[in-house]
């Protein structure tokens, strides 16, 4: 708050940047390094050999899936949290418990999405005065929206939890930082299992981000009515996953 208890727009957007830069950093401990969500089959099948078969993947399968369903829903999901509707996104979470069609798929956002609410609820009881505040002064505050999400018994997959952690952003700032986290986790995921240094990752996650970025607020803003996308290469790949001999990742 700024002077005579006004709300000081510049604080504000700092104070939201830097809750931004925290849950979005890629050393954020949700374990989404353990995870290539379907990627390492589809280098052990050969689909995917080298950078350039990488980065085709990105542009055609993960971008348009981003958004044609991805980021329509994030977007949904998105007002819930920002309303702090529990309800609607509790309905969400279960649809898109539905949509996840690969059990391991479907394990790996429920388990990336438990552990980010888990690391949420902490961090936003983190305020300044925490300390003091906890001896003195008026009653203790209704829990926050995070820590009645997680005794709701909703199955909370990854997608709805970035939607929650994000809900005093605006829309279009979730999606980005949503897609880029998509984005990045494939790539980094990916120098593990193909030739492929820091450099390069850096620059195919740009190019992708450029492709994708003009397009988002259109697909955070307007979400269309009926979403869906129907690509069944990765879920394949996931479920040959699950029953291979050996691998690195759990997905």
């Amino acid at each position: 708050m700024g002077a005579y208890g006004m709300a000081d727009p510049l604080h504000d957007s700092a104070v939201s940047l830097a809750w931004l830069l925290q849950v979005n950093d890629s050393q954020f401990p949700s374990g989404a390094y353990a995870h290539s969500m379907g990627l390492e089959e589809l280098t052990q099948r050969g689909l995917i050999r080298h950078a350039e078969g990488l980065e085709a993947f990105l542009h055609q399968q993960v971008i348009p899936s981003l958004l044609a369903f991805e980021l329509p829903f994030l977007a949904r999901a998105h007002d819930a949290a920002r309303r702090e509707d529990l309800r609607a996104l509790h309905a969400l979470d279960d649809e898109l418990e539905a949509w996840k069609i690969a059990a391991e798929l479907r394990q790996a956002s429920r388990q990336l999405g438990s552990r980010r609410l888990a690391l949420v609820h902490k961090l936003e009881h983190v305020t300044p005065g925490e300390e003091s505040s906890r001896t003195s002064g008026p009653p203790s505050p209704p829990p926050p929206f995070p820590t009645r999400y997680a005794a709701a018994g909703a199955p909370c997959h990854h997608l709805i939890i970035c939607a929650l952690e994000l809900r005093r952003l605006p829309a279009v700032a979730a999606a980005t930082a949503f897609a880029h986290q998509t984005l990045s986790g494939y790539c980094i995921a990916a120098m593990k299992l193909i030739r492929m240094g820091q450099e390069r990752c850096q620059l195919m996650i740009r190019r992708a981000m450029v492709e994708v970025a003009p397009r988002i607020a259109a697909v955070a803003e307007d979400s269309p009515a009926r979403i869906g996308w129907f690509n069944p290469l990765l879920e394949i790949a996931s479920m040959r996953h699950a029953r291979a001999h050996e691998r690195l990742f759990i997905s």
